[in-house]
């Protein structure tokens, strides 16, 4: 269900008026929209904390999990299941707060600047834009709301196309640029953390790269890489120390002391402290196919060269036994580290969780560029070469890279290992029209076959792209939504 800036669907459809006259005294101030903009950013904690993790890592080749909740590692996951449910919820929460911040500024006066109120404006399109591109990667055409939910009817829309969606999110990336602050002064409604043009330009930068829209890649990110820089350790980008600097542009604002207000996801992936139980785990071909799921094949264990600086952050073994095969030493069995804090009291960790780091933008700007075939070496080169270097490897030469796809190899492996366990690598082998191909080899250990008939053509790239289900709960709630996804009862 589609819910309004409030929590609670039942009080917006309620007889009694009391939380609507509420919420007209809340927003009919400066304070109030400040207040309501903060709102529409808090649905990223539990997004990012949440079932996103393991329905985007698990279906990649990257991560495999030896509990029971296989469902996205071996891609059997159904309209029921509760994660793709609060994905699509949670997701709506934060684009139904949007809403409502802009269809109530125009009428709010004595807004301390323009620039301000046009800030606030600009934060408010962004994220509405980010929700939606998370949300048409994920489940393809999804229904389009643009204005605020007041009666059930305004969330009961049928779905857009995918290029619909996709016009909507580039149109409020465009606008937000244009009215966005290269970097927040301060202040409320302007504190560091929240969305800039320069966030604006680089999630517009993304969703070019989804598209294929090489030319855009390469013209929206100009900007970007005078106006960052990379961490020279590349733990720094993960451990809160950090936090909000140029080799980010935008990221989840965790840093409160209660647990709805800081992360867990320390302690899901790879806390010594749980005996090794952790949920998601580096594939390696050491494992070869044992544990349960798909453990093994295009292992990201061997993804990483000798002399990887970037390995002791990435995995660990914590000197643990090998659950998996006793027979085999401690530390022979491999957890994500990334992300795991001793600092703050288990399961609450502070640290903030990087959405696009200026390391991805590099990347991208190398990936459009070989795409376009603007040369093999020059800038493309010394930008897939800039993160192995600052990782402590050997850059790579024209005679390493003799054709475009050698190169487009070499890329491809880069944004594993440097952006691996950020929720990114799935989106790339869908984008990439190979998921079905890589997860493949993975299932070919336990004697699998990937659901290929939930397998589409991408309407605007053209290549093989895989969707998760339409909640079945959404056809309940709203009649007008139209057809579920190829492949789904």
């Amino acid at each position: 269900m589609i819910c309004s800036l409030s929590l609670s669907c039942d009080s917006l459809l309620s007889p009694t008026p009391q939380g609507q006259i509420a919420l007209d005294d809340l927003l009919s101030t400066e304070n109030g929209i400040i207040t309501a903009v903060n709102g529409a950013y808090q649905p990223l904690q539990n997004i990012y904390k949440g079932n996103m993790f393991p329905i985007l890592e698990l279906a990649s080749d990257d991560g495999w999990i030896w509990r029971k909740e296989v469902e996205p590692d071996i891609f059997i996951i159904e309209e029921t299941h509760g994660g793709v449910q609060s994905i699509w919820s949670e997701h709506y929460v934060g684009i139904t707060r949007t809403n409502t911040v802009l269809d109530r500024i125009g009428k709010v006066e004595g807004f301390s600047s323009e620039a301000q109120k046009n800030n606030l404006i600009g934060q408010a399109k962004f994220l509405r834009a980010f929700y939606y591109f998370n949300l048409v990667r994920i489940f393809g055409g999804v229904p389009l709301i643009l204005q605020e939910i007041v009666v059930r009817e305004d969330s009961e829309r049928p779905r857009a196309s995918i290029k619909e969606v996709y016009d909507q999110v580039k149109l409020d990336l465009t606008e937000a640029i244009s009215l966005l602050p290269i970097k927040q002064g301060g202040g409320r409604g302007s504190q560091p953390g929240m969305a800039t043009n320069l966030s604006a330009r680089a999630l517009l930068t993304l969703v070019n790269l989804e598209l294929e829209e090489w030319d855009q890649v390469v013209s929206n990110s100009a900007l970007l890489l005078t106006n960052g820089s990379l961490l020279n350790a590349y733990a720094d980008n993960f451990n809160g120390t950090q936090e909000n600097g140029p080799h980010v542009f935008f990221e989840v604002q965790y840093g409160g002391v209660a647990a709805n207000t800081t992360s867990g996801i320390s302690n899901t992936l790879a806390p010594p402290d749980f005996a090794g139980t952790a949920v998601i785990m580096p594939t390696d071909e050491n494992l070869q196919g044992k544990g349960g799921s798909l453990s093994s094949g295009n292992g990201f264990m061997q993804a990483l060269e000798p002399n990887d600086q970037r390995k002791s952050t990435l995995v660990q073994s914590y000197n643990l036994p090998n659950f998996i095969e006793p027979s085999k030493p401690n530390g022979s069995l491999f957890y994500v580290n990334k992300y795991y804090n001793t600092k703050d009291l288990r399961g609450l960790s502070t640290w903030n969780f990087p959405l696009i780091r200026y390391a991805e933008i590099l990347l991208a700007r190398a990936e459009a560029l070989i795409e376009i075939n603007a040369g093999l070496g020059g800038e493309a080169l010394e930008l897939l070469n800039k993160t192995r270097v600052n990782a402590g490897l050997a850059p790579l030469s024209l005679n390493d890279l003799p054709d475009q796809t050698s190169f487009r190899n070499a890329l491809r492996k880069e944004r594993r290992v440097e952006l691996a366990f950020e929720m990114k690598r799935y989106f790339d082998l869908n984008r990439w029209g190979i998921l079905e191909e890589v997860i493949q080899k993975q299932m070919d250990f336990l004697g699998l076959n990937f659901p290929n008939q939930r397998i589409t053509n991408h309407p605007i790239t053209g290549k093989s792209y895989f969707l998760y289900p339409i909640p079945s709960i959404e056809f309940v709630n709203n009649a007008n939504l139209g057809v579920q996804n190829d492949g789904y009862n």
